[in-house]
């Protein structure tokens, strides 16, 4: 019985001295309270970018806003299959404070290796800009940078843009799958310029999903993406905000690295 409780004993001495500093915090609230606080603190939280979609006139009617296409190796008979998407707002323009802002497209895996980008007037008489770029071979979310080259847009004023999966180079655009949206720039009044002054660049999307600008919302959150490739709050934030406009198919889907000019 003696060799038994000796055995027991040092468990238990061990126990009842992990146990006198957890009384000793219980006596006092003051530091259990500052530690709770500390935790509290030390949790990240989720901001949510919800994309408000400005009071304007839409543009007129369109084609429509997505497309298929043979050299499409998504666009299949599989259910659920992803197709060529822009990245456009509910009304199918986007405004935007830049005089060359970016574009942002989902092309799914393809054979196709070059897409054309076509800029029209708001009557589509008049061909602003057009050139052609590579395309990444994974499927993605691809941005084109208006070029600096390229006419400044003019405030105030529509433009109808086109970009196109070029599946044969022999037949061009004809046959090729082709989607398209609407842009206009417009000028930041005095209350947006000085509240984005004041914005951490972090925070500066959010600022500008709440003003409508649809363009800045999203180079704006691509940009952070780029630049802080283990930050989830943007990965999230991105995500968000597709969802938000409707996108909600291809908000999962990454951002691929893209687009070149050819010459």
């Amino acid at each position: 019985m003696m060799t038994c409780t000796k055995r027991w004993r040092r468990p238990m001495m061990l126990t009842l001295l992990l146990l006198i500093p957890l009384v000793a915090l219980t006596g006092l609230p003051g530091r259990t309270e500052s530690v709770s606080n500390s935790r509290a603190i030390a949790i990240p939280y989720k901001v949510s970018i919800n994309f408000k979609v400005p009071k304007r006139g839409a543009p007129r009617s369109t084609a429509g806003g997505a497309s298929r296409g043979s050299c499409l190796l998504d666009s299949s008979r599989l259910p659920g299959a992803k197709m060529l998407t822009p990245l456009v707002p509910p009304t199918r323009l986007g405004l935007t404070v830049a005089d060359h802002p970016s574009f942002f497209v989902y092309v799914p895996q393809s054979s196709a290796q070059t897409a054309g980008f076509l800029l029209l007037s708001d009557d589509d008489t008049e061909v602003v800009y057009e050139t052609t770029f590579a395309l990444p071979t994974q499927g993605g979310i691809v941005r084109f940078d208006l070029p600096a080259d390229a006419p400044a847009l003019q405030v105030g004023k529509q433009y109808h843009w086109f970009v196109t999966t070029l599946c044969d180079a022999t037949t061009g655009l004809s046959g090729s799958p082709t989607v398209e949206g609407w842009v206009e720039r417009s000028t930041p009044d005095s209350s947006l310029t000085k509240t984005l002054q004041k914005t951490l660049p972090g925070n500066r999307p959010t600022v500008y999903a709440e003003a409508g600008i649809w363009h800045e919302t999203l180079s704006t959150l691509a940009d952070l993406q780029q630049t802080n490739p283990r930050n989830s709050k943007f990965l999230n934030d991105w995500r968000d905000l597709l969802q938000s406009a409707g996108l909600s198919n291809i908000s999962t889907e990454p951002l691929v690295d893209c687009c070149k000019v050819k010459n």
